[in-house]
């Protein structure tokens, strides 16, 4: 699989609770973590048993030695994270409260702006393609390069600018939108509409994640609407709960699964991570996935 986008250092503060008023809060654990929505979504195929690469740009910092020595140690192939000479890696501040609800603070750097090209080539061998619309010219031609070789492509498209979308979205063969991204691609029309539209361009399924509520979906050439709800957990950090969806999701419609099973499966993995916790360090393998999932029944 192979993972093109967005890759960057997090700073995450654990506290207690948000403050109704800007003040100082004291923050009771901190920790550096890779974060990025590719960078996170290739973190969770490694773990659920894909072989996974990293497509992206980075600064020539520190920032990017911290991210490829986690690829390495997570087993995600990282040549593909190349850097780009005097710029700088993208930083988030990302605060978690005790809820699990966080709040995200992005500085995106210059790396992904000055991006030279992606060689196709790197590419090459891969069952399955991932993009997300922060690096537009690298997921477009990802997007192409996968159309032209018949190999599946799932957009993550999450909150960017319309222009980008309305390039990106006809591309893929399938495209999970956020919530806040599909109100960006709806143009005012409702969620279902919207979906219906994202079909008719080309993609064969439409789909918005709902967080707790689990995820909705069109299919192309059929009126119908799917919808199947997420695993109520006790959730404690959302951090990368969208990556990690993006990336089962992507691997199981991959294996061939239908698509209520493969959204079944990805809400399921999403919700593992949330009640771990840990940012994408939450994410399940497909082994504890399954334990998991098997517990839950027998409860």
């Amino acid at each position: 699989m192979a993972c093109v986008g967005h890759a960057s250092l997090d700073h995450v503060f654990e506290i207690d609770a948000f403050p109704a008023e800007p003040t100082k809060t004291l923050a009771h654990r901190f920790s550096a973590r890779a974060g990025g929505m590719s960078l996170h979504a290739s973190i969770a195929c490694a773990r659920l048993g894909a072989r996974a690469r990293l497509l992206s740009r980075v600064g020539d910092d520190e920032a990017a030695t911290f991210l490829r020595r986690r690829l390495i140690e997570e087993g995600v192939q990282a040549d593909g994270m190349q850097r780009v000479s005097g710029a700088t890696t993208s930083l988030a501040a990302v605060i978690v409260d005790a809820g699990g609800t966080r709040q995200i603070f992005i500085h995106r750097g210059n790396a992904l702006e000055r991006a030279h090209p992606l060689d196709v080539r790197q590419l090459e061998g891969a069952e399955l393609v991932l993009a997300d619309p922060r690096w537009p010219e690298g997921a477009a031609a990802a997007l192409r390069w996968a159309r032209d070789h018949d190999v599946p492509a799932l957009l993550d498209a999450d909150v960017a600018p319309l222009p980008v979308l309305d390039r990106l979205v006809p591309l893929a063969r399938w495209v999970a939108f956020s919530e806040a991204g599909l109100a960006v691609w709806a143009r005012g029309a409702t969620r279902d509409g919207a979906l219906s539209r994202s079909v008719a361009l080309g993609p064969s399924l439409g789909l918005v994640t709902l967080g707790p509520q689990g995820a909705r979906w069109a299919e192309a050439g059929s009126d119908a609407m799917g919808d199947v709800a997420a695993p109520a957990v006790d959730a404690l950090d959302t951090t990368g709960a969208g990556d990690v969806f993006h990336a089962a999701l992507g691997l199981a419609l991959a294996e061939g699964r239908a698509v209520p099973d493969a959204v079944a499966w990805a809400c399921a993995a999403a919700a593992f991570k949330c009640e771990r916790g840990g940012g994408v360090e939450g994410a399940p393998t497909r082994a504890e996935l399954g334990a998991w999932q098997r517990q839950r029944r027998e409860r």
